[in-house]
């Protein structure tokens, strides 16, 4: 029933997500599809600064929550418990994801880092050699807390700055050098957390299917919507092909430097644009046959997609060799400037769809056969 924090590290064989990830997950797809009705009632540059402030702190709840599982869940009745009330407060999140509500959003996230609080606490109090970690994430979390709740008193854009001081916090300490060394002394579990990246990715994918079986029920089923919905579709299928086919996670092995820093942050711009994606085409879908999409709902479709493109292309940079990065981000340079030219183009929706689906099919073919072909020579 009740056990201390162990090192998971380097334990033989592949380690699966438990039951109690599993559940865990499960909040954060309604905090995923609250943030995508967000963004998709309010679709304006103040609109998409609100989304991205509220889903970077979700993101990174999600996070730190995975990181600390993987070093040194139990599974006990003492963790099972942080963890419910954890998935409460990711609750309270998705419950408050509006600017009318960010003083509980706000209560929500403060609360949700207290309670990493409360696990790295255990984590000191039991294993002595990864002691100053434990004391690193502990100060950190709990000045994060505070910022959060402080944000309370404040209103409008400065109450967006103070959420920006928290988030710059929690990164900022992520980069320093004596905090990448102290996490590199504690054996991560590498299988186990690729998996985990991998779910979450397929979290926002699902929600792009949502927005898009959304859309053909708000346009009543009609032919063209059906139609054009299928083929829209087609760049979540690509994207993940694309994820799933190429994307290693091999950066992680070495987790002290800065290539799996850019690994990991890099998942935030890709899963925000993904579920930004599924909105686009949700509007893309429900417009009338032959109209053009208003200009913030053109940007909203090709900006995202451009920029998931952009994410993977920077995950596969930071898989690559030194030599080679600067190649793997420019071999994709073509398709994302395509999608922003054929996004932004004076065409139909329905034909800025085809354009976008045609172009993210043709990256994945060309991604997928150049990952087997490499394969086949090793």
């Amino acid at each position: 029933m009740w056990h201390r924090p162990v090192l998971r590290g380097g334990t033989d064989g592949h380690r699966q997500a438990t039951w109690a990830e599993l559940f865990f997950d499960l909040i954060f797809v309604v905090a995923v599809a609250q943030l995508a009705v967000l963004l998709l009632g309010n679709v304006t540059w103040r609109g998409a600064m609100i989304y991205v402030f509220a889903y970077v702190p979700v993101w990174f709840s999600w996070v730190a929550a995975t990181f600390y599982s993987n070093r040194f869940d139990t599974d006990d009745l003492g963790q099972r418990l942080i963890t419910f009330a954890q998935m409460l407060t990711v609750a309270g999140m998705a419950a408050s994801v509006a600017e009318s509500a960010a003083i509980p959003f706000a209560i929500s996230v403060g609360l949700f880092r207290l309670l990493i609080v409360a696990s790295y606490v255990r984590v000191s109090r039991s294993l002595r050699e990864v002691r100053p970690f434990a004391t690193r994430m502990i100060v950190v979390m709990t000045l994060s807390s505070l910022v959060w709740f402080s944000s309370v008193f404040f209103v409008g854009n400065a109450r967006l700055a103070i959420w920006a001081v928290a988030i710059g916090l929690e990164l900022g300490v992520a980069l320093l050098r004596s905090t990448r060394e102290r996490a590199a002394a504690i054996t991560l579990q590498f299988g186990h957390l690729i998996e985990r990246f991998g779910l979450f990715t397929i979290i926002v994918l699902g929600e792009t299917v949502l927005a898009v079986v959304a859309g053909v029920a708000h346009a009543h089923w009609v032919a063209s919507a059906v139609i054009f919905a299928a083929i829209g579709l087609t760049m979540s299928f690509s994207l993940w092909w694309i994820y799933f086919e190429v994307v290693t996670g091999d950066p992680l092995k070495n987790i002290g430097g800065y290539r799996p820093i850019v690994w990991v942050y890099t998942h935030a711009p890709l899963v925000m644009a993904i579920t930004a994606l599924g909105v686009g085409i949700e509007i893309a879908v429900f417009t009338d046959y032959g109209q053009q999409l208003e200009t913030r709902d053109a940007v909203v479709l090709a900006v995202s997609l451009a920029v998931a493109l952009l994410a993977i292309a920077v995950l596969l940079a930071a898989e690559s060799s030194q030599d080679v990065r600067v190649v793997a981000l420019l071999k994709r340079l073509p398709a994302i400037l395509l999608v922003l030219l054929v996004g932004m183009a004076p065409i139909s929706a329905q034909a800025v769809i085809v354009g976008l689906s045609l172009i993210t099919g043709v990256q994945a073919t060309i991604d997928v056969r150049n990952r087997r072909k490499v394969l086949a020579d090793v």
